[in-house]
């Protein structure tokens, strides 16, 4: 539970399938274990309704519509983890558009959300989809990510980008640590 007037806090990992999140997500968490004892992360995808897996599993893009209630647990769930816990809280989820990215913020007005955009040239994305089994994005489907995607620019707050492609898993943690360095200290 955090105290006096500071606010929740969660790192929305943002970003195409096949970028890392999970994977930094985990490192960050145990970066952030140091000051926030409780911290831990959601998995945006194990929130999907079953219909929009569904979809995707048959290489059907999901529309706005279908994201809506999703984007609005993803931002329940992750800021009352945030409230319950050590008042920081990280969350995987892909939040390609602005409004996507709005309609989170929005949601839980109570709680600042950081998006934090892993990115990397499709062609590496689509190989690292390609390789990896047990998940319902399909490879085909990267396009659609792709064309989705909006990475956030100098006017929107509490966002940035981090190049992947041709990184290692460590490097992408030094950047991610670097600019969440002010947001996690609460200044």
């Amino acid at each position: 539970m955090t105290s006096g007037a500071t606010k929740p806090k969660v790192i929305v990992l943002a970003g195409t399938a096949g970028t890392g999140k999970s994977t930094i997500a985990a490192k960050l968490r145990e970066i952030f274990r140091t000051k926030y004892p409780d911290v831990d992360f959601l998995e945006g995808d194990t929130v999907h309704p079953p219909e929009n897996i569904a979809k995707m599993s048959h290489a059907i893009p999901l529309t706005d519509d279908d994201r809506w209630d999703w984007l609005k647990k993803v931002s329940e769930l992750s800021s009352q983890s945030a409230q319950k816990h050590s008042g920081l809280w990280i969350v995987t989820c892909s939040s390609l558009k602005k409004k996507y990215r709005d309609l989170i913020r929005s949601h839980s007005p109570e709680t600042d959300f950081y998006f934090l955009f892993l990115f990397a040239d499709r062609l590496l994305i689509l190989d690292r989809i390609t390789k990896r089994e047990g998940h319902f994005m399909k490879a085909n489907m990267i396009n659609s990510q792709f064309s989705d995607l909006m990475l956030p620019d100098a006017a929107e707050t509490l966002a940035s980008t981090v190049d992947v492609d041709g990184k290692s898993v460590e490097q992408v943690v030094q950047e991610c640590q670097a600019d969440l360095k002010k947001f996690v200290a609460g200044n």
